[in-house]
C-alpha cells in the first residue's frame, strides 16, 4: 500500500515539474512578446477608435 502512495506521489511530482517547464516554455516568452509589443499595440488601437468615432470619413 506504501508503495502505490509512493508511485502516485512521484507521478503527481512529475506533472508539476511538467507544467512548470510549460510555463517557462511558452508563457513566459508570450507575456515578453506582449509586453515588447504592448506599445505599438495600443498606438494602433487608438488610432483605429479614432477613426471608428470620427464623425466623418
Amino acid at each position: 500500500m506504501k508503495q502505490v502512495r509512493l508511485a502516485r506521489a512521484r507521478a503527481r511530482g512529475a506533472v508539476v515539474v511538467e507544467y512548470a517547464f510549460l510555463l517557462v516554455a511558452i508563457a513566459v516568452p508570450a507575456m515578453a512578446g506582449i509586453g515588447a509589443g504592448g506599445v505599438a499595440m495600443v498606438r494602433e488601437y487608438n488610432a483605429a477608435r479614432s477613426a471608428i468615432l470620427r464623425p466623418m470619413p
